[in-house]
């Protein structure tokens, strides 16, 4: 007996109208985006986009050209450090430019780093993307692409300055590592070089 009592309780109560029910029901403007508004957010997403891909391009080859650049320095300062320490000439020679990923040999071989290192910070920079010069005055006794630390860190006589130049492969600002002193002083530069106030890199 009790169960028809039940079942007609549920009958009334589902029955009975929902007071909250303008509230809960969708509504036709609510369904969704309509084609018109699609394609105006298309659109403004396109504009956009390629307004900031030739900032964010650039932005991309300065810091890739940054990194080979500092690793150019490192490894002059290292070859350097390294030639006075062991009180021997230490000679860097950096690789011709159509080879891709640049490299750097010390020779003799580094204690700490081997004799040949790749200059792509670790496979980070994809190849054909940098291109890496090196500017040698002429010096009869030493190899194309090189420079010659002696025992004392100094320079041979008469290849100052020495400059490698590191620039994107597709053209935009080049940065540059220079040896300008028979000491071994260096320093970094970037943008053309300028003939009337000696900055710049060749």
């Amino acid at each position: 007996m009790k169960t028809p009592i039940l079942l007609k309780v549920l009958q009334i109560s589902a029955t009975k109208a929902n007071p909250n029910y303008k509230n809960t029901a969708s509504r036709k403007g609510d369904q969704g985006f309509t084609l018109l508004e699609l394609l105006v957010i298309g659109l403004i997403v396109g504009i956009l986009s390629s307004i900031a891909a030739p900032s964010w391009e650039a932005f991309i080859n300065r810091q890739r050209v940054r990194t080979v650049n500092d690793r150019v320095f490192q490894s002059l300062r290292l070859a350097q450090s390294e030639a006075k320490r062991t009180k021997r000439d230490v000679t860097v020679t950096f690789s011709a430019p159509s080879v891709d990923p640049p490299t750097v040999t010390f020779n003799p071989p580094l204690g700490t780093g081997g004799s040949t290192q790749t200059l792509n910070a670790g496979g980070e920079i994809k190849p054909g993307t940098i291109a890496l010069t090196v500017n040698t005055p002429a010096a009869p006794t030493t190899p194309p692409n090189s420079i010659v630390f002696d025992y004392q860190g100094n320079l041979t006589t008469g290849i100052t300055p020495f400059y490698v130049t590191v620039a994107p492969s597709r053209g935009g600002t080049k940065q540059c590592v220079i040896v300008d002193t028979l000491l071994g002083g260096m320093r970094t530069d970037e943008g053309t070089f300028d003939t009337s106030t000696g900055k710049g890199c060749k």
